[in-house]
């Protein structure tokens, strides 16, 4: 290597945009939601059943990955997966799905509330509420071709 390619590389290294960083009480503010929890829902409107869900939680150096797995009757077995972090120079909590797919986050007092959009099987909003004490979803979607509303609310705790 050139000494004129590893300094090029060198400047590039430094002026590459760095990964937002989370401050201490952001850091452990994700840090207190780690852990294992389960809980179940309903689904009603122009679907009906149970649903039954369980999620991990684990800390990363930067922020905290989410793994979600649930069973919809009539729908099977769905997995779901996201990393949650900080974004400091935007001042938001950010989840990006495996698909990276970004949805924004805002924290009130201790819940951080995510509201993001549902495609897929069905389409419509799913809003989740993340406390170190619970995590609320509640979706309302309509799948295609459909006419009627289908609504689900669930609960999960450690």
């Amino acid at each position: 290597m050139t000494r004129l390619t590893a300094i090029s590389l060198a400047l590039a290294c430094l002026l590459a945009p760095l990964p937002a960083l989370a401050g201490p009480a952001e850091e452990a503010y994700l840090g207190s939601l780690t852990g294992k929890w389960a809980g179940r829902g309903t689904l009603t409107g122009a679907e009906t059943g149970v649903i039954n869900c369980s999620l991990v939680v684990r800390k990363r150096s930067v922020g905290a990955n989410f793994g979600a797995k649930c069973d919809v009757e009539d729908l099977g077995p769905q997995n779901f997966t996201s990393v949650i972090t900080y974004n400091d120079a935007e001042k938001r909590y950010e989840a990006r799905s495996t698909g990276g797919e970004l949805t924004l986050g805002t924290k009130s007092g201790n819940t951080l509330t995510f509201v993001g959009k549902v495609k897929g099987l069905a389409s419509g909003t799913s809003t989740m509420k993340i406390s170190p004490s619970r995590i609320i979803i509640d979706t309302l979607v309509r799948r295609p071709g459909g006419d009627s509303d289908i609504k689900s609310h669930m609960e999960m705790k450690r």
